[in-house]
């Protein structure tokens, strides 16, 4: 039987009791793998030249997270930006983080230095106050990107709420004016508890193709969402990891899609029925589904299509295993990290994929 190596990607999270004969596909990948130097950065692409975090220090965070008490939004926020940081890898981004509650530099544009923004995130308030200035905010972010030059990444934490006395234009039409002046995509991590509220945040993350809503809780448990934008994996590579922490995971094949589809076949769903099985008997393990298509036509109709396969496997989980939403990273990139030759009919069918990995505690 031919096996695929997963790509065990990003973070603090290490699968270490994966079940053993758990199903004949599946073996496990183990910390002495990583021990034996299989794990490298050199097998990260970037996929983007710049990096921008608008934190939210407005009142707003002030309350209690339902799901991490006694924390507060505004700690959790701290806490997974310094987490961030962390785990970024060195790839030569440009990196800025600014709040904009009111907008202040607290890390101005520049190359990235690990040590000197983790610094600066420790200068943040220790307490979350005043108004939300969401579009002021976006108006000031028009000037650092103004000067920027390559595809820039924007992360911007919000409840969709804004101080409309002096806003002049909705949050969700301002990040789309943005977006047609920029090559930028916005990755907005969600709060969002009213129905207004929830619907600003959505028009954001519509703001263009690359643009996408991220749950807080989904964000706060796994740190492959904030991650995934700025890289992807060579395709090819057996393991992977960009910190010093052990991640270990099973194998399972790509996930095949036939030409323009994003309906799983009868062999992508008995992929999924095995994964469903392991992500049931391990509680604490994380799938990530990461999306790709062939080269057939542009980047922005493909990276809506491998949106759309990943999302489709992640239904799968949801729907067949009640896998919680939290347990689920997705990713999607279209045409790009191609697994096979494009030229061929059989390697556009390799390239018509999702990928799997499994990490976790």
């Amino acid at each position: 039987m031919k096996f695929t190596y997963l790509k065990c990607l990003l973070g603090a999270m290490a699968l270490t009791g994966c079940l053993v004969g758990w199903a004949a596909a599946a073996e496990i990948i183990t910390a002495e793998d990583i021990k034996e130097e299989i794990v490298t950065k050199e097998v990260l692409v970037k996929t983007a030249d710049n990096v921008i975090v608008l934190v939210d220090t407005s009142s707003s965070m002030a309350p209690v997270s339902k799901n991490y008490r006694p924390k507060t939004k505004y700690q959790l926020e701290k806490e997974s930006l310094t987490a961030g940081i962390e785990r970024l890898p060195d790839l030569g981004f440009n990196v800025g983080i600014y709040s904009f509650t009111p907008w202040n530099a607290v890390y101005p544009m520049q190359k990235f230095d690990r040590d000197k923004a983790a610094a600066a995130l420790g200068a943040l308030p220790a307490e979350p106050s005043g108004r939300t200035p969401l579009v002021q905010g976006l108006n000031q972010l028009d000037g650092v990107l103004s000067g920027l030059s390559g595809k820039t990444i924007v992360y911007i934490f919000s409840d969709g709420g804004y101080d409309r006395a002096v806003a002049g234009m909705d949050p969700g039409d301002k990040a789309a004016e943005l977006a047609s002046k920029y090559n930028v995509c916005f990755q907005i991590i969600s709060h969002a508890a009213d129905p207004d509220g929830r619907k600003r945040v959505r028009d954001m993350g519509k703001a263009n193709p690359c643009s996408r809503v991220i749950p807080f809780d989904s964000y706060v448990t796994n740190p492959y969402y904030a991650l995934s934008p700025l890289f992807y994996v060579k395709s090819g590579t057996e393991v992977i990891t960009t910190t010093e922490k052990m991640i270990t995971g099973i194998k399972l094949d790509n996930i095949l899609f036939d030409f323009n589809k994003s309906d799983l076949t009868a062999q992508a769903r008995a992929e999924l029925d095995a994964l469903g099985k392991f992500l049931q008997q391990k509680p604490n393990s994380t799938a990530y589904l990461v999306g790709y298509t062939d080269a057939v036509g542009s980047q922005d109709y493909n990276l809506g299509l491998s949106q759309r396969r990943a999302e489709a496997a992640a239904a799968y989980l949801m729907d067949n295993y009640g896998i919680d939403s939290t347990r689920i990273v997705t990713a999607w990139y279209g045409k790009l990290n191609p697994a096979a030759d494009n030229d061929t009919e059989e390697g556009r069918a390799q390239n018509r994929r999702v990928e799997i990995t499994v990490g976790g505690k």
